[in-house]
């Protein structure tokens, strides 16, 4: 009875951990230039590195990518919309791993549609 429990317990946690929350539309979403967002919304971070497993393309490429960032300054959404080079992967991550904060400018918390656009160097060769 008790490893049923305890079962039971790790599974409710697993559950909940794995959730995935729901976006928070203080007004409806507006879109935007990518060159606005700064009015609206700033990432927490400016750099990301990748420790995935993931090989990294040969070439050079981009990626564009749409999102939504709601209310909370989470990303939701995304969705790629033009890519060469293959690194559509690595601009998903970089997207999973961003969180914005309103601006002084923002005090609404405006949800935005933006178009991010990712550039990545090929690898060099040792």
């Amino acid at each position: 009875m008790k490893r049923l429990s305890l079962l039971l317990l790790m599974v409710i946690f697993i559950v909940g951990c794995s959730s995935k929350s729901k976006e928070l539309l203080n007004e409806p979403p507006v879109t935007i230039k990518m060159h606005e967002l700064q009015k609206y919304w700033v990432p927490t971070q400016n750099s990301i590195t990748f420790s995935n497993g993931f090989t990294p393309p040969q070439e050079s490429g981009f990626v564009k990518v749409k999102i939504l960032i709601d209310s909370n300054g989470e990303v939701f959404n995304p969705l790629v919309i033009e890519s060469k080079g293959g690194w559509d992967k690595f601009a998903l991550l970089a997207i999973k791993e961003t969180h914005y904060v309103n601006t002084e400018f923002n005090s609404k918390k405006t949800p935005v549609y933006v178009i991010k656009e990712f550039q990545f160097a090929a690898p060099t060769k040792i």
